[in-house]
């Protein structure tokens, strides 16, 4: 197991969900493709719109929106990207689509603040933390806990079926 050098700059992804900035570490990050028509799955979650072909992968799209209880603005220009999720010790590959991807920003892991206790709107588990970037904060995602275990097996099953 890798062991975590807080002192070392790391670069992410920073993107905008509805009016709010999140990261996500570039090590997660597979690709970042433009949002194009979904294939629709019957009988999926209302945060999952549908399943992509990526790769020669049927990889499931969560609508980050809905996901984080949002107000999705209405872009047209949408994207997804596409990240390895890790649970039980197994990689699952899901699209994450978002309203833009903005740029790479760097800072070490040692400057996340603490999720604040009150206030919230979504799972504080989500979240590293925010860091602070020209006297804004951006939310830093823990991308492997968005989906909890249950969920996680339902979107799974849904690519194998």
């Amino acid at each position: 197991m890798a062991t975590l050098d807080i002192d070392k700059k790391t670069s992410y992804i920073n993107l905008r969900i509805g009016s709010e900035s999140f990261a996500i570490s570039v090590y997660k990050v597979l690709e970042i493709i433009q949002f194009e028509q979904l294939t629709k799955i019957p009988n999926a979650s209302e945060f999952v719109p549908g399943v992509l072909n990526f790769r020669r992968s049927i990889v499931p799209v969560i609508d980050m929106h809905k996901r984080f209880n949002v107000e999705d603005t209405g872009s047209a220009d949408k994207m997804v990207v596409v990240v390895d999720v890790v649970s039980k010790d197994k990689n699952v590959l899901m699209g994450l689509l978002v309203d833009q991807v903005t740029d790479v920003i760097e800072f070490e892991y040692k400057n996340i603040k603490a999720v604040p206790d009150l206030g919230i709107k979504y799972n504080p588990e989500f979240l590293e933390g925010f860091i602070e970037i020209e006297e804004k904060f951006i939310m830093v995602l823990n991308i492997d806990r968005v989906l909890n275990v249950k969920e996680l097996a339902e979107v799974s099953h849904l690519v194998n079926e």
